[in-house]
């Protein structure tokens, strides 16, 4: 038991020292607060730091000096000027598939084959197809339709939350060394052309001297509801390669297949780089293709998907 002193001056120490506690134990908290907001700090400049590490790395994916040195000879160039002379020139549609062979054959293909401007080739660009893809191909029997079956799918990434940025782009890309057009359209297969697609478009462009030219996109949901897409100048979630044709001179622009480092959709990240290029886009104030969604019930379900799109 404490002695009646020892206690007297342990009260008298306590009250003696009261206020130095207090005041330590604020400056103890202000050194917490101090240390949290270094902490944030150092936290926004790393964020920081990486973000620009991202836009670095992004740049050097784009080749956006060596795209505008190709432009700019692509101008100077009698191919170039052919395909704003030409009155019937050739639209090439690069049209990637991977199971949806039904689609293709009923939805995608006859709206292609159907265009007042029948001057057109299909490059058919099978992602490892089935062969039932093959047989719903011959069973339209038009000789304009080419079919081409890579052996290998992809590649893609293992993860799916970021596969559907680049999904269609290898065979899209694979397309682009085939294609005999003056002209370049990109199509999934299940989407539809509207019979004036090509020649409206391509009339625009051609008076507009516009080397990408496009008019809007209308989402058809599997729950009724309709959705229109397209604005100008192109900007993401507005900008969709179906409703677009662009001069087959700028084919050097393929998919990119770091898209998904990037979480940038491939349609949009395309005419990112053909904008950053210096590209002429113009764009007419119509719809000009329909998309059929199946897998989403409304435009709030869907988001803003990259385009062309393989299962």
């Amino acid at each position: 038991m404490a002695s009646p002193v020892r206690t007297l001056l342990r009260r008298v120490a306590n009250k003696l020292a009261a206020p130095y506690v207090g005041e330590l134990s604020t400056r103890i908290d202000q050194m917490r607060a101090e240390i949290r907001d270094l902490t944030i700090m150092r936290s926004d400049v790393e964020l920081g730091e990486l973000r620009r590490m991202q836009l670095m790395l992004r740049h050097l994916d784009d080749e956006a000096t060596e795209n505008r040195r190709r432009l700019y000879e692509l101008r100077s160039s009698e191919e170039y000027e052919l395909a704003f002379s030409e009155p019937e020139p050739l639209v090439s549609f690069i049209v990637p598939t991977h199971t949806r062979f039904e689609a293709l054959r009923d939805v995608s293909l006859p709206s292609i084959l159907g265009q007042t401007h029948a001057n057109v080739e299909v490059l058919v660009i099978g992602d490892c197809s089935p062969p039932e893809t093959a047989e719903a191909i011959a069973a339209i029997g038009d000789p304009r339709v080419r079919y081409y079956n890579r052996t290998v799918r992809g590649p893609y990434p293992e993860d799916k939350s970021v596969r559907w940025y680049m999904l269609g782009s290898p065979p899209f890309n694979d397309a682009l060394s085939l294609l005999r057009g003056r002209w370049v359209a990109a199509m999934g297969d299940d989407d539809a052309v509207r019979p004036e697609f090509v020649e409206r478009v391509l009339a625009a462009a051609q008076e507009g001297r516009y080397e990408n030219c496009y008019g809007r996109l209308r989402v058809n949901y599997r729950g009724g509801d309709v959705f229109e897409l397209g604005s100008f100048p192109p900007k993401k979630g507005e900008f969709l390669t179906q409703a677009a044709l662009y001069h087959s001179g700028l084919r050097y622009f393929q998919m990119s297949l770091a898209d998904p480092l990037f979480q940038e959709p491939n349609d949009w990240s395309l005419c990112r780089r053909m904008m950053d290029a210096g590209v002429r886009f113009g764009m007419i104030d119509a719809v000009v293709c329909d998309k059929h969604e199946s897998r989403y019930e409304s435009h709030s379900d869907w988001g803003v998907h990259g385009i062309p799109q393989v299962d």
